[in-house]
């Protein structure tokens, strides 16, 4: 009996330490990004299962024995984590973008398109109050105002196709960072695989691995399933495959890639034509796969990177273009119907730099204009002003480029509202989700102080009892002598 209180007292001990070093690593590791919480398993060691024949056990149990330290980890709180910040990330790169073409029409101010097409149709007025060659003042006026107004159109043309280099930049940096991401996924793998053969811890791997497919999964939705080439396995293998659509970017020990199918080389056409559509697509020459044709992506930051620059660039700036034809097509065609002050027929004040279709990008006053270039009279020999009267009255025609810029600009702050309303929605679900999953595998300093002590004391009293048995021992010991 004595000898047996060794054993039990010994194994009390042991256990009492395991759960001191695995409260210890959970300490150490409160503010580790991605460390999930461990609990050390603890099973009471009781009598044979098959006693002998004609035996009789009277034993109260052999001890605890530790079976292994846990992961406390929830693979439906982990997947709905990652959804949820993928769906965020969408949003997020979409209101990245409205930001930007917000701040390239910079409406409400006084800089913006809005009050320089004030000014210019205002001073077209006030010249054709006085049309004379002597009074040059309002037409230089006027002359100056087309090119402010043609300048502001630049920038915010110039602004939307910056912004569009700048997001396919940033797109082939993230595929780059998900082909680097998804080999080191399928690296860890084969780690945790060959741990679990030789029956080695794999707590830390299985971290670092959930940190990269997080990352993942926030640029594209990729989603998660145990590897399918370890089905059969005679053993647990805890290998994945990530999933991008129905093909897998892992599988198990083997990395597919991705790469960028870009027909524009990363530039926004300045001839005012529409771009070609950007795709994701799997790289044939990677992998063991052999996959090629478009990745299905639907989710996540690059997802929404996508959006942005097939759909919402081009059309804001498909819309800048529309804006600087209307203004350049009202003018020249009045300036067609006047005279100059010097009764010659009136000329074009617009052109495309560089020849070819107007764009918000190309517009300009022709630099041979001067003063007296614009037709601010009726007919060639009088100096009525009336075609600068006419001229002035674009400022309220229903499909000029006043309308039609306000009417952009109202679109512009109720898709930026929708997205931003969005983004706060879907904030409040990711904080939901990962609190969710953290208050399973995040580490809570006031639980674990409260093991800390609940070891310590196990460890004392174990010690303890080996004491009262050593002693018993002893006094047996003696007594026989």
């Amino acid at each position: 009996m004595a000898f047996s209180g060794l054993i039990i007292g010994q194994s009390a001990v042991h256990a009492a330490q395991r759960g001191l070093d695995v409260t210890g690593q959970n300490i150490s590791n409160a503010a580790t990004p991605g460390y999930t919480r461990q609990r050390v398993d603890l099973e009471a060691v009781g009598g044979p299962g098959v006693p002998a024949f004609w035996s009789q056990y009277n034993g109260v149990g052999e001890g605890v024995r530790v079976t292994g330290v846990t992961r406390m980890n929830d693979e439906f709180l982990e997947a709905r984590a990652r959804n949820s910040n993928a769906a965020l990330g969408n949003l997020q790169e979409q209101a990245k973008t409205m930001a930007a073409i917000e701040r390239a029409v910079g409406e409400p101010s006084d800089t913006g398109l809005q009050k320089k097409l004030a000014e210019f149709w205002n001073s077209w007025a006030t010249a054709g109050n006085s049309p004379t060659a002597a009074n040059q003042a309002p037409r230089a006026a006027a002359l100056e105002n087309g090119v402010n107004a043609a300048a502001q159109l630049n920038l915010m043309g110039n602004s939307l196709a910056t912004q569009y280099a700048d997001t396919v930049s940033e797109l082939e940096a993230n595929v780059t960072d998900i082909n680097k991401m998804a080999e080191d996924v399928a690296k860890l793998n084969a780690a945790i695989r060959n741990n679990n053969i030789a029956r080695v811890p794999s707590n830390e791997l299985l971290d670092q691995r959930d940190v990269l497919i997080a990352k993942i999964s926030q640029l594209t939705g990729a989603t998660v399933r145990p590897a399918q080439a370890d089905q059969d396995a005679p053993f647990n293998s805890q290998a994945v495959d990530v999933m991008i659509g129905d093909r897998m970017l892992v599988n198990g020990t083997n990395a597919n890639a991705l790469m960028v199918n870009d027909p524009n080389w990363g530039e926004y056409p300045d001839d005012g034509s529409q771009p070609g559509a950007i795709s994701i697509e799997w790289d044939p020459t990677v992998g063991d796969d052999g996959y090629a044709g478009d990745a299905d992506i639907a989710s996540g930051r690059v997802s929404g990177q996508l959006k942005n620059l097939n759909e919402t660039i081009p059309d804001y700036l498909s819309q800048f273009d529309a804006i600087a034809k209307q203004l350049a097509g009202l003018v020249n065609n009045q300036q067609g119907q006047g005279f100059t002050v010097e009764g010659t027929p009136g000329a074009d004040l617009f052109i495309a730099q560089g020849g070819g279709g107007i764009t918000a990008r190309n517009i300009r006053v022709d630099p041979d204009a001067t003063a007296n270039s614009l037709a601010v009279n009726s007919t060639a020999t009088t100096m009525d002003g009336k075609n600068a009267q006419a001229m002035a009255r674009h400022i309220s025609h229903k499909d000029g480029p006043d309308a039609t810029y306000n009417a952009m600009v109202v679109q512009l702050g109720v898709q930026t509202q929708s997205v931003n309303r969005n983004v706060a929605v879907q904030q409040n679900v990711v904080i939901k989700a990962e609190d969710a999953r953290d208050n399973v595998a995040g580490v809570s300093l006031n639980e674990e102080m409260t093991n800390l002590i609940k070891f310590q004391h196990s460890f004392s009293a174990a010690a303890k009892f080996i004491g009262v048995i050593d002693q018993t021992l002893d006094t047996l010991i003696h007594m026989t002598r």
